[in-house]
């Protein structure tokens, strides 16, 4: 099982390195590409090091279009970032890191892996509204945005948490890690997991950044195996059918639910995968507004490109695209007798399959083993 979108309660813990011991006391602040962290309590600067949490959805103060998801993604590929320190005394310190050189730095959520969200539409009045549920503020009458990997999530498959239990070894952003517990905001009808996972050892392609018209946010992908070893885990994993799973739908001007449909009327029958055919690029003259508003960054106009490992087939640019060179049936709903189209999809399902794909594989081979967590404090962790 897997799932993979935006999961806003993603955050990082990293020990940076900024200059040699001694130079500075403690740090009142710290940006990494111009998005803050938060220094850690213990005044451990004299090291020249600085511990920090960073949140996932932080905006850097440089760009607006760049946020935590994105530090993240940078970071696991390796790219230079640049560190600015601002110590107690009133001097600033810059240096330019790799994740390499962080002898610590792991993801740690609040919040992941939601059992189920609402999805939403505006319908109720006529005002326009920013929001993290969609790449412009959402219009009156536009469209539904859907939330969630339907029946191939982990807690759909495991309702009752009887398997995904605190040290339990997962997958996150394709890197070994472990359920600490349920997460913030978890309830027994809708439970959230917190998580933690190596951020060496993670995978570009499975995380991110992503632009919504409320500011930047985090991806996030959790693959989780659920052993069959009894009747009531068969069940559990049998029932776990989109048509069975209710998908509540919200208007985004006070988030109460107005209808309810099941993840079968969002993902049965429609496309995963969004086709591209540069031959249909008419060559807008003005720009390139699928290039605009890809929340991913997936796009190239000038290069006729669409990067696979980034497009996050949310299909914003099936929307956006003046030529049609962006394709996918993405399907629709029917509300108070009218035909709402989806616009915009915020769960990954595309790679969420093929990340629980590999998860498969590597448990056939031997590779992923559901160990205890004293095992994997030892043999996961740096």
């Amino acid at each position: 099982t897997a799932t993979m979108g935006v999961m806003s309660g993603t955050s990082a813990v990293m020990n940076v390195p900024v200059t040699e011991p001694g130079i500075f006391t403690r740090a009142r602040k710290i940006f990494l590409n111009g998005v803050p962290g938060f220094p850690g309590p213990a005044p451990n600067e004299r090291l020249g090091e600085v511990d920090c949490v960073v949140y996932g959805t932080s905006h850097s103060i440089y760009d607006e279009r760049y946020g935590g998801g994105h530090l993240f993604y940078d970071l696991v590929r390796r790219c230079p970032v640049k560190v600015e320190v601002h110590s107690d005394d009133g001097r600033v310190f810059t240096n330019t890191i790799t994740l390499d050189q962080m002898e610590f730095a792991r993801i740690y959520s609040f919040r992941n892996c939601f059992k189920s969200y609402n999805s939403f539409t505006n319908v109720k009045t006529g005002a326009y509204y920013p929001s993290i549920f969609s790449y412009r503020p959402m219009e009156p009458n536009w469209g539904l945005t859907v939330v969630g990997c339907g029946e191939v999530n982990p807690i759909e498959n495991d309702p009752k948490l009887r398997h995904i239990k605190p040290g339990l070894r997962i997958l996150v952003n394709n890197a070994p890690g472990i359920v600490i517990g349920t997460g913030t905001r978890s309830t027994a009808h809708k439970p959230t997991l917190s998580l933690v996972a190596d951020m060496h050892a993670m995978d570009p392609e499975f995380m991110g950044g992503f632009i919504t018209s409320a500011g930047p946010e985090v991806v996030t992908s959790v693959a989780v195996p659920i052993p069959v070893i009894d009747e009531q885990t068969l069940r559990d994993l049998m029932e776990s059918l989109d048509e069975n799973i209710e998908a509540p739908i919200s208007d985004i001007s006070d988030r109460k639910p107005i209808a309810k449909v099941t993840y079968a009327d969002l993902w049965q029958g429609r496309d995963l995968e969004i086709e591209y055919d540069q031959d249909d690029c008419i060559n807008c003259s003005f720009g390139c507004i699928a290039e605009y508003y890809c929340p991913a960054g997936a796009i190239s106009w000038r290069e006729k490109k669409r990067d696979e490992s980034k497009c996050a087939r949310c299909g914003a640019c099936t929307v956006n695209c003046l030529g049609g060179a962006f394709k996918a049936n993405m399907g629709c709903i029917w509300l108070n007798g009218k035909e709402i189209p989806i616009v915009f999809r915020q769960g990954n399902r595309f790679k969420a399959l093929r990340l629980a794909e590999k998860l498969k594989e590597d448990v056939i081979s031997g590779k992923f083993l559901i160990n205890s967590a004293e095992d994997l404090l030892v043999n996961v962790f740096r």
